[in-house]
Protein backbone atom coordinates (compact mmCIF):
# COMPACT_ATOMS: atom_id res chain seq x y z
CA UNK A 1 0.00 0.00 0.00
CA UNK A 2 0.72 3.56 -0.88
CA UNK A 3 2.83 5.28 2.23
CA UNK A 4 1.01 8.66 0.88
CA UNK A 5 -2.31 6.64 1.58
CA UNK A 6 -1.63 6.92 5.22
CA UNK A 7 -1.51 10.53 5.63
CA UNK A 8 -4.47 11.28 3.18
CA UNK A 9 -7.52 12.98 4.16
CA UNK A 10 -9.86 10.15 3.62
CA UNK A 11 -7.65 7.56 5.63
CA UNK A 12 -7.84 10.48 8.17
CA UNK A 13 -12.36 10.83 7.82
CA UNK A 14 -12.42 7.24 8.16
CA UNK A 15 -10.58 6.82 11.48
CA UNK A 16 -13.04 9.45 12.81
CA UNK A 17 -16.06 7.36 11.05
CA UNK A 18 -14.31 4.14 13.05
CA UNK A 19 -13.89 5.75 16.56
CA UNK A 20 -17.73 7.13 15.90
CA UNK A 21 -19.28 3.52 15.08
CA UNK A 22 -17.62 1.92 18.04
CA UNK A 23 -14.89 3.29 20.26
CA UNK A 24 -14.31 -0.35 21.81
CA UNK A 25 -14.10 -1.74 18.39
CA UNK A 26 -11.59 1.43 17.29
CA UNK A 27 -9.46 0.18 19.84
CA UNK A 28 -8.82 -2.97 18.68
CA UNK A 29 -8.40 -2.50 15.56
CA UNK A 30 -5.34 0.52 16.54
CA UNK A 31 -3.27 -2.32 17.76
CA UNK A 32 -3.47 -4.24 14.53
CA UNK A 33 0.06 -3.86 12.59
CA UNK A 34 -0.19 -1.00 10.39
CA UNK A 35 -1.44 -2.60 6.89
CA UNK A 36 -3.31 -5.40 8.70
CA UNK A 37 -5.41 -2.66 10.71
CA UNK A 38 -5.89 -0.51 7.28
CA UNK A 39 -7.58 -3.83 5.82
CA UNK A 40 -10.12 -4.87 9.01
CA UNK A 41 -11.15 -1.31 9.59
CA UNK A 42 -11.71 -0.80 6.40
CA UNK A 43 -14.11 -4.08 6.08
CA UNK A 44 -15.57 -3.06 9.39
CA UNK A 45 -16.80 -0.20 7.73
CA UNK A 46 -18.30 -2.01 5.02
CA UNK A 47 -19.81 -4.32 7.38
CA UNK A 48 -21.19 -1.65 9.23
CA UNK A 49 -22.32 0.54 6.12
CA UNK A 50 -24.33 -3.18 5.51
CA UNK A 51 -25.20 -3.73 9.22
CA UNK A 52 -27.17 0.48 8.89
CA UNK A 53 -28.99 -0.93 5.54
CA UNK A 54 -30.20 -3.69 7.80
CA UNK A 55 -30.92 -2.34 10.66
CA UNK A 56 -33.33 1.08 9.34
CA UNK A 57 -36.67 0.65 10.69
CA UNK A 58 -38.42 3.11 8.79
CA UNK A 59 -37.99 1.45 4.95
CA UNK A 60 -40.06 -1.17 3.26
CA UNK A 61 -37.99 -4.19 2.43
CA UNK A 62 -37.72 -4.21 -1.29
CA UNK A 63 -35.68 -0.54 -0.68
CA UNK A 64 -33.18 -2.30 1.66
CA UNK A 65 -33.21 -5.17 -1.11
CA UNK A 66 -32.47 -2.68 -3.15
CA UNK A 67 -29.97 -1.17 -1.56
CA UNK A 68 -28.13 -4.03 -0.52
CA UNK A 69 -28.01 -5.49 -4.45
CA UNK A 70 -26.55 -2.28 -5.38
CA UNK A 71 -23.91 -2.53 -2.19
CA UNK A 72 -23.32 -6.48 -3.92
CA UNK A 73 -22.55 -4.76 -7.29
CA UNK A 74 -20.20 -1.46 -5.51
CA UNK A 75 -18.55 -4.49 -4.04
CA UNK A 76 -17.33 -6.27 -7.00
CA UNK A 77 -16.89 -3.21 -8.48
CA UNK A 78 -16.67 0.75 -8.04
CA UNK A 79 -17.26 0.98 -12.08
CA UNK A 80 -21.02 -0.59 -10.62
CA UNK A 81 -21.76 2.90 -8.77
CA UNK A 82 -24.78 4.67 -9.85
CA UNK A 83 -24.14 8.27 -9.36
CA UNK A 84 -27.13 9.66 -10.95
CA UNK A 85 -28.94 7.60 -8.52
CA UNK A 86 -27.25 7.43 -5.53
CA UNK A 87 -29.81 5.02 -3.37
CA UNK A 88 -27.16 5.57 -0.33
CA UNK A 89 -27.06 9.16 -0.20
CA UNK A 90 -30.86 9.46 -0.84
CA UNK A 91 -31.24 7.24 2.40
CA UNK A 92 -28.79 9.21 4.13
CA UNK A 93 -31.34 12.44 3.76
CA UNK A 94 -34.43 10.35 3.87
CA UNK A 95 -34.20 7.93 6.68
CA UNK A 96 -33.72 8.31 10.76
CA UNK A 97 -30.54 6.98 11.10
CA UNK A 98 -27.47 8.24 13.46
CA UNK A 99 -25.55 10.84 12.47
CA UNK A 100 -22.17 8.80 11.88
CA UNK A 101 -24.33 6.23 9.60
CA UNK A 102 -25.44 8.63 7.63
CA UNK A 103 -22.02 9.66 6.78
CA UNK A 104 -20.48 6.26 5.79
CA UNK A 105 -23.69 6.26 3.54
CA UNK A 106 -23.03 9.76 1.97
CA UNK A 107 -19.02 8.84 1.58
CA UNK A 108 -20.22 5.21 -0.10
CA UNK A 109 -18.44 5.78 -3.18
CA UNK A 110 -14.91 6.83 -1.36
CA UNK A 111 -15.70 3.15 1.12
CA UNK A 112 -16.27 1.02 -1.88
CA UNK A 113 -13.73 2.73 -4.16
CA UNK A 114 -10.75 2.60 -1.27
CA UNK A 115 -10.83 -1.44 -1.51
CA UNK A 116 -8.96 -1.03 -4.70
CA UNK A 117 -5.77 0.60 -2.88
CA UNK A 118 -5.80 -3.28 -1.65
CA UNK A 119 -3.29 -5.83 -2.73
CA UNK A 120 -5.11 -7.82 -4.98
CA UNK A 121 -5.42 -10.97 -2.39
CA UNK A 122 -6.76 -8.67 0.00
CA UNK A 123 -9.09 -6.99 -2.01
CA UNK A 124 -10.50 -10.99 -2.50
CA UNK A 125 -11.00 -12.03 0.92
CA UNK A 126 -12.76 -8.46 1.48
CA UNK A 127 -15.21 -8.53 -1.53
CA UNK A 128 -15.85 -12.20 -1.04
CA UNK A 129 -17.47 -11.86 2.66
CA UNK A 130 -18.89 -8.47 2.55
CA UNK A 131 -20.70 -9.53 -0.55
CA UNK A 132 -21.62 -13.36 1.54
CA UNK A 133 -22.88 -11.25 4.32
CA UNK A 134 -25.04 -8.91 2.38
CA UNK A 135 -26.89 -12.02 0.76
CA UNK A 136 -27.59 -13.50 3.68
CA UNK A 137 -28.74 -9.66 5.09
CA UNK A 138 -31.46 -9.84 2.23
CA UNK A 139 -33.02 -12.90 3.72
CA UNK A 140 -33.72 -11.09 6.82
CA UNK A 141 -34.01 -7.89 6.01
CA UNK A 142 -37.25 -6.53 7.92
CA UNK A 143 -38.84 -2.80 7.54
CA UNK A 144 -41.45 -0.70 7.38
CA UNK A 145 -44.22 -3.64 5.74
CA UNK A 146 -42.54 -6.20 7.77
CA UNK A 147 -42.41 -5.27 11.05
CA UNK A 148 -41.31 -7.05 14.73
CA UNK A 149 -39.73 -9.59 12.34
CA UNK A 150 -39.10 -12.97 14.53
CA UNK A 151 -36.93 -15.39 13.58
CA UNK A 152 -38.51 -18.62 13.43
CA UNK A 153 -36.46 -21.21 14.35
CA UNK A 154 -32.70 -21.49 16.46
CA UNK A 155 -31.91 -23.16 12.68
CA UNK A 156 -32.43 -19.73 11.37
CA UNK A 157 -30.62 -18.05 14.20
CA UNK A 158 -27.90 -20.22 13.51
CA UNK A 159 -27.84 -18.98 9.35
CA UNK A 160 -28.66 -15.47 10.71
CA UNK A 161 -25.26 -15.28 12.96
CA UNK A 162 -23.52 -16.59 10.34
CA UNK A 163 -23.97 -14.05 7.47
CA UNK A 164 -24.09 -11.05 9.88
CA UNK A 165 -21.20 -12.29 12.36
CA UNK A 166 -19.64 -15.45 11.18
CA UNK A 167 -18.35 -13.93 7.65
CA UNK A 168 -16.27 -11.38 9.53
CA UNK A 169 -14.48 -14.24 11.70
CA UNK A 170 -13.62 -15.81 7.94
CA UNK A 171 -12.74 -12.78 6.47
CA UNK A 172 -10.46 -11.59 9.81
CA UNK A 173 -9.23 -15.47 9.40
CA UNK A 174 -7.82 -15.19 6.04
CA UNK A 175 -6.55 -11.56 6.55
CA UNK A 176 -5.25 -13.09 9.55
CA UNK A 177 -2.96 -15.95 7.92
CA UNK A 178 -1.75 -13.76 5.11
CA UNK A 179 1.58 -15.02 3.74
CA UNK A 180 3.59 -12.41 5.42
CA UNK A 181 2.40 -13.77 9.23
CA UNK A 182 3.79 -16.84 8.49
CA UNK A 183 1.27 -19.15 10.27
CA UNK A 184 1.81 -22.81 9.81
CA UNK A 185 -0.74 -24.42 8.18
CA UNK A 186 -1.82 -26.50 11.35
CA UNK A 187 -2.04 -23.87 12.79
CA UNK A 188 -3.55 -21.87 10.14
CA UNK A 189 -6.45 -25.08 10.01
CA UNK A 190 -7.10 -24.70 13.69
CA UNK A 191 -8.01 -21.12 13.25
CA UNK A 192 -10.46 -21.44 9.97
CA UNK A 193 -12.22 -24.40 11.92
CA UNK A 194 -12.92 -21.68 14.64
CA UNK A 195 -13.05 -18.90 12.46
CA UNK A 196 -17.10 -19.16 12.39
CA UNK A 197 -18.01 -19.85 16.17
CA UNK A 198 -15.45 -16.86 16.54
CA UNK A 199 -17.54 -14.10 14.67
CA UNK A 200 -20.80 -15.94 16.57
CA UNK A 201 -20.14 -15.45 19.92
CA UNK A 202 -19.58 -12.10 19.75
CA UNK A 203 -23.20 -11.45 18.16
CA UNK A 204 -24.97 -14.20 20.34
CA UNK A 205 -23.75 -12.12 23.12
CA UNK A 206 -24.99 -8.83 21.41
CA UNK A 207 -28.38 -10.48 20.53
CA UNK A 208 -29.19 -11.90 24.61
CA UNK A 209 -27.87 -8.61 26.11
CA UNK A 210 -29.97 -6.20 23.31
CA UNK A 211 -33.14 -8.48 23.47
CA UNK A 212 -34.92 -6.67 25.74
CA UNK A 213 -34.19 -3.22 23.88
CA UNK A 214 -34.25 -4.57 20.55
CA UNK A 215 -37.83 -5.43 21.12
CA UNK A 216 -38.81 -2.26 22.44
CA UNK A 217 -37.39 -1.11 18.67
CA UNK A 218 -39.25 -3.78 16.96
CA UNK A 219 -37.33 -6.44 16.42
CA UNK A 220 -36.45 -9.96 17.81
CA UNK A 221 -33.72 -12.38 17.61
CA UNK A 222 -35.10 -14.91 19.84
CA UNK A 223 -36.06 -17.84 17.63
CA UNK A 224 -40.21 -18.85 18.03
CA UNK A 225 -39.34 -22.35 18.33
CA UNK A 226 -37.93 -21.51 21.47
CA UNK A 227 -41.20 -19.70 23.06
CA UNK A 228 -43.25 -22.49 21.64
CA UNK A 229 -41.29 -25.47 23.56
CA UNK A 230 -43.11 -23.33 26.53
CA UNK A 231 -46.12 -22.10 25.45
CA UNK A 232 -45.34 -18.51 25.61
CA UNK A 233 -45.77 -16.13 23.12
CA UNK A 234 -43.13 -13.08 22.30
CA UNK A 235 -45.41 -10.34 24.04
CA UNK A 236 -45.42 -12.56 27.24
CA UNK A 237 -41.47 -12.97 27.20
CA UNK A 238 -40.94 -9.58 27.02
CA UNK A 239 -43.32 -8.46 29.57
CA UNK A 240 -45.03 -11.40 31.53
CA UNK A 241 -44.12 -12.27 35.00
CA UNK A 242 -43.49 -16.23 34.36
CA UNK A 243 -39.57 -15.83 35.21
CA UNK A 244 -38.55 -19.15 35.20
CA UNK A 245 -40.17 -20.29 31.66
CA UNK A 246 -38.30 -16.96 30.40
CA UNK A 247 -34.80 -18.21 32.52
CA UNK A 248 -34.86 -21.39 30.68
CA UNK A 249 -35.02 -19.60 27.11
CA UNK A 250 -32.45 -17.42 28.20
CA UNK A 251 -30.10 -20.14 29.73
CA UNK A 252 -30.51 -22.12 26.31
CA UNK A 253 -29.37 -19.23 24.34
CA UNK A 254 -26.23 -18.42 26.97
CA UNK A 255 -25.16 -22.19 26.52
CA UNK A 256 -24.57 -22.02 22.72
CA UNK A 257 -23.18 -18.97 23.22
CA UNK A 258 -20.66 -20.22 26.25
CA UNK A 259 -20.02 -22.58 23.14
CA UNK A 260 -19.16 -20.31 20.97
CA UNK A 261 -16.68 -18.17 23.45
CA UNK A 262 -14.81 -21.42 23.93
CA UNK A 263 -14.04 -21.93 20.68
CA UNK A 264 -13.31 -18.59 20.46
CA UNK A 265 -10.80 -18.37 23.33
CA UNK A 266 -9.19 -21.65 21.14
CA UNK A 267 -8.92 -19.55 18.28
CA UNK A 268 -6.84 -17.05 20.30
CA UNK A 269 -4.85 -19.63 22.41
CA UNK A 270 -3.28 -21.18 18.86
CA UNK A 271 -2.39 -17.66 17.85
CA UNK A 272 1.61 -17.26 18.00
CA UNK A 273 2.55 -15.46 20.66
CA UNK A 274 4.78 -13.17 18.21
CA UNK A 275 1.70 -12.22 16.59
CA UNK A 276 0.71 -10.45 20.22
CA UNK A 277 -1.03 -7.48 18.70
CA UNK A 278 -3.36 -9.99 16.79
CA UNK A 279 -4.10 -11.72 19.90
CA UNK A 280 -4.45 -8.43 21.25
CA UNK A 281 -7.20 -7.43 18.32
CA UNK A 282 -8.86 -10.93 19.22
CA UNK A 283 -8.77 -10.78 23.51
CA UNK A 284 -10.46 -7.82 23.91
CA UNK A 285 -13.96 -8.29 22.67
CA UNK A 286 -14.05 -11.81 23.49
CA UNK A 287 -13.13 -10.87 26.76
CA UNK A 288 -16.03 -7.85 26.77
CA UNK A 289 -17.94 -10.79 25.50
CA UNK A 290 -16.97 -12.91 27.98
CA UNK A 291 -18.11 -10.57 30.71
CA UNK A 292 -21.05 -9.46 29.61
CA UNK A 293 -22.57 -12.97 29.06
CA UNK A 294 -21.67 -13.80 32.59
CA UNK A 295 -23.31 -10.58 33.92
CA UNK A 296 -26.34 -11.52 32.46
CA UNK A 297 -26.21 -14.85 33.67
CA UNK A 298 -25.18 -14.09 37.23
CA UNK A 299 -28.08 -11.52 37.74
CA UNK A 300 -31.00 -13.33 34.98
CA UNK A 301 -33.65 -12.05 37.30
CA UNK A 302 -32.79 -8.20 36.99
CA UNK A 303 -32.34 -8.46 33.77
CA UNK A 304 -35.36 -10.04 32.72
CA UNK A 305 -37.40 -7.43 34.83
CA UNK A 306 -35.56 -4.58 33.15
CA UNK A 307 -36.15 -3.39 29.14
CA UNK A 308 -32.54 -2.25 28.89
CA UNK A 309 -29.40 -3.28 27.16
CA UNK A 310 -26.95 -4.58 29.81
CA UNK A 311 -23.62 -3.24 30.08
CA UNK A 312 -20.70 -3.81 31.79
CA UNK A 313 -18.99 -1.30 34.04
CA UNK A 314 -16.04 1.14 32.74
CA UNK A 315 -13.73 -0.24 35.61
CA UNK A 316 -14.41 -3.60 34.20
CA UNK A 317 -13.80 -2.58 30.76
CA UNK A 318 -10.10 -0.54 31.77
CA UNK A 319 -9.10 -3.81 33.67
CA UNK A 320 -9.90 -5.86 30.60
CA UNK A 321 -7.96 -3.16 28.21
CA UNK A 322 -4.90 -3.06 30.60
CA UNK A 323 -4.80 -6.41 31.36
CA UNK A 324 -5.21 -7.94 27.70
CA UNK A 325 -2.01 -6.72 26.93
CA UNK A 326 -0.54 -9.48 29.62
CA UNK A 327 -2.52 -11.89 27.88
CA UNK A 328 -1.16 -11.48 24.48
CA UNK A 329 1.98 -12.13 25.44
CA UNK A 330 0.70 -15.42 27.56
CA UNK A 331 -2.07 -18.00 27.07
CA UNK A 332 -1.77 -18.85 31.07
CA UNK A 333 -2.78 -15.41 31.63
CA UNK A 334 -5.57 -15.27 29.40
CA UNK A 335 -7.08 -18.13 31.02
CA UNK A 336 -6.30 -15.59 34.81
CA UNK A 337 -7.87 -13.06 33.28
CA UNK A 338 -11.15 -14.72 31.45
CA UNK A 339 -11.44 -16.70 35.13
CA UNK A 340 -11.02 -13.21 37.21
CA UNK A 341 -14.49 -11.95 34.87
Amino acid sequence: MDIYYYQSEFHKERNIWLKEVSRTFYLSIQALPKDLHIYVGHSYLICRLLDTLEDAYDINVDTKIKALDQSIACLKSIDNFDKSDDIFKHLAATSDIKPYEKIILENSFKIFECINTFPEKVQSVVRKWTIEMAEGMKKYAFGTDRNKEQLSSINELEDYTYYVAGTVGELLSQLFTLDKFRIQEKTQEIMFNNSIAFGKALQYVNIIKDSREDFEEDRCFIPADLLEKRSISLEEFFKSDRKEDIKEIYLELIQRAEKYLDDAIEYINIIPKRLHKIRLFCIWPVAMAYSTLHGVKNDLDDFIGSNKTYKISRNTVKSIVKRGYFASYSNWYLKRLLKSL
